[in-house]
């Protein structure tokens, strides 16, 4: 997809990873509504500086949260910085690596794939379904459970890879709850959980 954010970044010494798998784009044929794609990109930088950056910017509109639109390209483009998360669930600190190359490695983007559509829908779409899959033909199990391991446990960990493993993508309420819990002891989230309530309830 056509975008100046890349230019912008660089010219400002921001270092970047984008958030991209080998088959998201044909994975959109799998689905039953027309998605319209963006860009997500995890920055090696505070909040505040990609705000400063773009306070005087005409070519970029803020949406909402950490969301900008690039107006010219009509794009989309989700920002997180140096950890993904979905809403107070940091859960992913990207690699070095992933920043060097600016693209995050494939053993980041698996756990991205695996972890943010049960955090955020509570379930698999079709087009993660399919993603899963692709990458799960030639899957290299060590580094991956290594990673995610550290996330949600040994337990949680060997059971999801293995439900995946086998085409079993229907994964209980129970279980997102419980990786939920377990998201809160790390990265400092449960502080992140309370300060957003605290927030909400004002």
């Amino acid at each position: 997809m056509k975008s100046n954010i890349k230019n912008l970044l660089e010219d400002n010494n921001i270092g970047y990873a984008i958030i991209k798998g080998d088959y998201d784009k044909e994975s959109y044929k799998y689905e039953n509504t027309n998605i319209k794609e963006d860009l997500d990109i995890v920055l090696d930088c505070n909040k505040n500086l990609l705000f400063d950056l773009f306070k005087n910017n005409n070519e970029y509109k803020f949406i909402e949260g950490n969301t900008f639109l690039e107006i010219k390209n009509n794009l989309r483009i989700d920002f997180y910085f140096k950890t993904i998360n979905v809403g107070y669930y940091h859960f992913l600190k990207v690699s070095k690596i992933s920043f060097q190359e600016k693209k995050i490695t494939s053993d980041d983007y698996i756990i991205y794939l695996l972890l943010e559509p049960l955090l955020k829908f509570n379930k698999y779409h079709s087009r993660h379904i399919y993603r899963i899959k692709m990458y799960f033909k030639n899957f290299k199990k060590t580094e991956v459970l290594y990673i995610l391991q550290k996330i949600i446990g040994k337990k949680l960990s060997l059971s999801l890879v293995n439900k995946v493993s086998n085409n079993n993508f229907n994964i209980s309420k129970g279980f997102i709850k419980i990786c939920k819990i377990k998201l809160l002891f790390i990265n400092n989230n449960f502080v992140k959980m309370i300060k957003s309530r605290t927030v909400n309830d004002l």
